[in-house]
């Protein structure tokens, strides 16, 4: 594996898997640059899994799930979701990690505001898949970690000021969406916590035992 890529899977039987988020698929390093694909959890989550399987990461850093990231420009996730999704097709499975970004103290976004934006994703996917005629994938929502906004303050200052609060709302909201709605559900935020570096991303360990706990999820969903 390259250093910010992965190699095609070249088994035309592959389960395709998109990953679509924001700087826990991109892989940044607490305080630093980015992990290489064989530390962050996306290309350890392709090597646990195996030959059997295709993870395509769609990672971004300060992406958000709906809208402008008030620090960041060119992070609204919905508005590049469509057009990255169909270049993707076909799937087995696409999975959603959004949220952090949108807690943030330049959105507006309540807890439930933020989870519901998963209804333009549902609609986005059903047009995508209906006009380039290819089945859809299963849809997994994966719920961030907590912040911790005390540590965050040492890197990010006040971008994450009364984050932590919301972030700590979104599990659960996430959960119920996900059951409402027939899709998929994982819980990051019951297997791994934040660094104290930034109070934001995940170290190493974290990675490791996000891939372990991601395939242990995948597998068994995939092989219905």
């Amino acid at each position: 594996m390259g250093l910010f890529g992965q190699i095609m899977n070249a088994n035309k039987n592959a389960k395709r898997i998109l990953i679509y988020g924001d700087s826990y698929v991109f892989g940044k390093i607490p305080g630093g640059g980015r992990f290489d694909s064989d530390t962050r959890f996306t290309g350890l989550l392709q090597k646990i899994l195996g030959e059997g399987y295709e993870i395509v990461e769609e990672g971004l850093r300060g992406r958000m799930i709906d809208g402008e990231n008030a620090f960041f420009p060119y992070r609204n996730g919905f508005e590049q979701f469509g057009s990255i999704l169909g270049s993707h097709l076909p799937l087995d499975m696409l999975a959603i990690f959004l949220g952090t970004n949108d807690t943030n103290s330049g959105s507006r976004k309540n807890p439930q505001q933020i989870v519901d934006c998963n209804d333009k994703y549902l609609d986005k996917v059903n047009w995508w898949c209906e006009h380039l005629d290819f089945p859809k994938p299963i849809i997994m929502i994966i719920a961030p970690p907590i912040i911790n906004e005390r540590e965050s303050y040492k890197t990010f200052k006040d971008i994450f000021k009364n984050s932590e609060e919301r972030s700590r709302k979104l599990p659960n909201l996430f959960e119920t969406y996900a059951k409402k709605h027939d899709l998929a559900f994982f819980d990051s935020s019951k297997v791994v916590k934040v660094s104290p570096i930034d109070g934001i991303h995940l170290n190493e360990g974290a990675n490791r035992l996000l891939a372990k706990s991601l395939a242990n999820k995948i597998e068994p969903i995939l092989k219905l």
